[in-house]
């Protein structure tokens, strides 16, 4: 049981974005115009040929394989992470997994990260992202305020031992 829970948030959370981006290629232009969505967030197509923020965007085949094979290294070790760590580290740790797994496999199949979630504050987009960005932004920002309540136990073991 205790490898379950990571197993089931990667599989849930790849599968859901993998779903939506398949939906997203089948329902959206590419590079269309913005549907409205919710209040600050609109659907359209953009594919991302690099890293976050199109970042490591290069040209050429084996550009496209050394960032596949990069990624996919990172997302295994993240993986392994995920199976060693306990409690809330596991969780964040798996939700990282789940979304860099998702956007491995998009971009082995398409040579490109689909993004479909554009992001807006009137007419300011900042950028277009997907679920599975969602899912790395969440294990990121949990796993942050894991090793910060990490530190403060540890400061307030520290302290109560210093005054007994």
């Amino acid at each position: 049981m205790k490898m379950a829970w990571p197993i089931l948030i990667i599989a849930f959370g790849a599968a859901l974005d993998l779903a939506a981006k398949l939906w997203a290629r089948a329902s959206l232009e590419p590079y269309g115009a913005a549907t409205e969505f919710l209040p600050f967030v609109a659907l359209r197509l953009t594919f991302n040929h690099g890293v976050s923020f199109s970042l490591l965007s290069f040209e050429g085949e084996i550009a496209r394989l050394t960032l596949l094979l990069a990624t996919a290294a990172l997302t295994a070790s993240f993986a392994l992470w995920a199976f060693r760590s306990q409690g809330l580290e596991r969780i964040a740790a798996s939700s990282i997994v789940a979304g860099a797994l998702a956007n491995v496999i998009d971009r082995a199949v398409y040579g490109t990260v689909t993004d479909y979630l554009d992001l807006h504050f009137g007419a300011w987009h900042p950028f277009v992202f997907n679920l599975a960005d969602v899912w790395i932004t969440a294990g990121a920002i949990l796993l942050v305020f894991c090793q910060f309540s990490r530190k403060q136990s540890n400061v307030a073991v520290r302290n109560s031992s210093k005054t007994t």
